[in-house]
Parts: structure tokens; C-alpha cells; sequence
């Protein structure tokens, strides 16, 4: 009747989360570089200007994905906390 099983879906679910702590890495693994370019250049570690366009950039693609703008906006502020946490420490 299915044309996938229930251990077949769970598969590719655990493949696309583990791409995602992947990509995270690669993301968090960014931010001491930026920090150091943005402490080398007096910038500072918030720029909310950035960071706005950042969250409004995401949400139109998840717009166009079908994907809840809420959870986006509220996952992407997570992260760019983290991201902030991790600039702030280097």
C-alpha cells in the first residue's frame, strides 16, 4: 500500500538531521573568524541590520518552502545567538 516504510522515512530523517548538525558545525565554526575580522576592523559583534536581513532573507525562501515563518524566525534566532555567544568568546 506504502511505497516507503516507516524505518525506510526514519532513515532519510536521520540522514537530513544529521546533514543539519553538519552544516551547523560549518556555520559556528565561522563565527570566530568573523569576530576576529570584526574586533581587527572595530566592528561590532551585534549587527542587527544584518541580522534582520539575515531572518527576512530566510523567511521568504521558507515562505516559498511552506515551511511556518514563526518557527523560522524563531530557529534563526537561536542560532544567531549562538552565533553571537561563540564571536563574544574568541
Amino acid at each position: 500500500m506504502y511505497s516507503y516504510s516507516v524505518k525506510e522515512i526514519r532513515k532519510q530523517i536521520d540522514e537530513i538531521d544529521k546533514n543539519i548538525i553538519k552544516l551547523l558545525s560549518r556555520r559556528f565554526k565561522l563565527a570566530p573568524k568573523l569576530a576576529k575580522f570584526k574586533k581587527a576592523e572595530g566592528l561590532p559583534i551585534l549587527d542587527k541590520k544584518r541580522e534582520l536581513e539575515v531572518i527576512d532573507k530566510l523567511e521568504k525562501l521558507a515562505k516559498k518552502e511552506g515551511l511556518d515563518l514563526k518557527f523560522i524566525k524563531k530557529l534563526w534566532v537561536e542560532i544567531l545567538k549562538e552565533s553571537r555567544k561563540i564571536q563574544h568568546n574568541k
